[in-house]
């Protein structure tokens, strides 16, 4: 049966296809919302809120747009006992601040939280297409919680692929984000830019080699918006900061390994568990690896871990629950037990 009431919380990034799909799930499994989007990404939700009211024929006040300047309205519905359910996704430390606060009236919750996500490249892959790679963290200007942010190279083939990468981040088309020729658009914000930014000093301080990018981006294509340019950090520890949290930009980290032990290990030292991936020259060798690593979600040979039909979420710190497919309508559902005397 349904879940009942349930609180969505949907982030700034990817705004309109997140409120979509909590709304399609929630509603298709029989239960109203109340729909809070980010303070920063506000009119994806009205718009949305507006077209249900004139184009639907759903009743008035199963869908219910709250919409906040703050955090306070999520937090009030996390801890209102007449909300059964909340549906949250963003960032790891909101999470837990939900799952401590729905835990006083013990709601269900699905967290779909952040990442650092890995792709290993085998020493038998093709280095120009694991480099393709690389540009993932470019799409969206970086800010996806699932975007492979780290690689891993072996040091067999370390400065061979390191030279691809400069080569494809070198050329990537960023700023104004509705001209088709353009891949990487600005940060959410002035506040997120510079947290960014933070992070690539922090990464230079710690040690990591700088090799492209790093800056705020001038000229006139750039007045408007909060701009970082394609980034790439190499010769990265994994203990570093830059690898280890989630920098949610245009902020690529490179990290040698000795050997498909080693690659493992280093993969999954990490909080997170939500996506990752593995290059390698066979779909055999690049799924033995992929089997091992603790993650949600993984692509091999740059296959898209993404569809309505494919469980999303992951591991650890990433999260609890699956977003999508049959998974994904369980999480708005409880099982209810029926037993009769046989006749």
């Amino acid at each position: 049966m349904a879940a009942g009431v349930v609180g969505a919380i949907t982030p700034w990034n990817f705004p309109f296809e997140v409120a979509i799909i909590k709304l399609a799930y929630a509603l298709a499994t029989g239960n109203t919302v109340v729909l809070k989007p980010a303070p920063d990404t506000p009119f994806n939700a009205t718009l949305l809120g507006r077209l249900i009211a004139e184009r639907t024929d759903i009743p008035a006040g199963v869908v219910n747009i709250v919409t906040s300047s703050d955090h306070l309205r999520g937090e009030q519905l996390t801890l209102s006992p007449l909300v059964d359910m909340i549906s949250f996704t963003g960032s790891t430390a909101v999470g837990q601040g939900i799952m401590e606060r729905g835990s006083r009236t013990m709601k269900r919750l699905f967290l779909e939280l952040g990442g650092k996500s890995a792709t290993v490249v085998l020493d038998d892959a093709d280095l120009l297409a694991a480099s393709f790679m690389g540009l993932a963290v470019c799409t969206h200007a970086g800010q996806g919680c699932a975007i492979p942010t780290r690689m891993l190279l072996p040091k067999s083939h370390y400065d061979e692929g390191v030279n691809a990468l400069i080569d494809m981040m070198k050329n990537v088309p960023y700023g104004d984000p509705q001209r088709p020729d353009v891949l990487q658009g600005p940060q959410i914000s002035a506040k997120q830019r510079d947290r960014v930014m933070g992070y690539i000093q922090k990464g230079q301080e710690e040690g990591a080699k700088l090799v492209l990018g790093g800056g705020i981006p001038t000229g006139p294509e750039f007045d408007n918006g909060f701009f970082v340019e394609p980034t790439l950090f190499v010769d990265v520890d994994n203990s570093m900061t830059i690898a280890q949290e989630e920098i949610f930009g245009p902020v690529l980290v490179v990290t040698p390994y000795e050997d498909e032990d080693d690659a493992v290990r280093i993969a999954n030292d990490s909080r997170y568990g939500l996506g990752g991936g593995v290059m390698a020259g066979s779909f055999e060798r690049a799924k033995a690896v992929a089997d091992r690593l603790r993650t949600g979600m993984v692509s091999i040979n740059g296959g898209a871990p993404y569809g309505a039909d494919l469980p999303f979420g992951g591991f650890k710190y990433s999260g609890v629950g699956r977003q999508n497919g049959d998974a994904g309508f369980a999480q708005y559902l409880e099982l209810k037990s029926y037993a009769w005397p046989a006749s």
